[in-house]
């Protein structure tokens, strides 16, 4: 890097290159965004860990002792991961292990 700072010619329409990669990411978050929308309409559960979030059709918790406390065992069907690297968030089933909280809630009734 030879010291220069480029700085965007606003009027121009010159961006430097972190501006546009911050541009592009924000439009990758919310097309992400936008299909985490969507696909919470078909799934029947909203789970939340420390580290991302998921939808679901199934959910199982267990509370498990271990060495060190309890952690816990969450068991999820027919998934959804929101995660933007990656390429395919509907897989199958997925399991969970956390030391932290986790939140589930349910979208929908069962009536609907």
């Amino acid at each position: 890097m030879n010291g220069r700072v480029l700085v965007p010619d606003v009027e121009r329409g010159d961006m430097d290159s972190i501006d546009e990669l911050d541009m592009k990411e924000a439009e990758y978050r919310i097309k992400l965004y936008d299909e985490y929308r969507e696909a919470a309409r078909i799934f029947n559960y909203y789970i939340e860990t420390e580290l991302r979030a998921y939808l679901a059709n199934e959910v199982v918790v267990e509370p498990e002792n271990g060495p060190g406390g309890v952690f816990f065992t969450v068991t999820l069907k027919d998934v959804w991961i929101y995660e933007a690297e990656r390429l395919n968030r509907f897989v199958p089933e997925t399991v969970i292990y956390s030391v932290n909280d986790v939140h589930v809630q349910k979208l929908k009734s069962d009536e609907e």
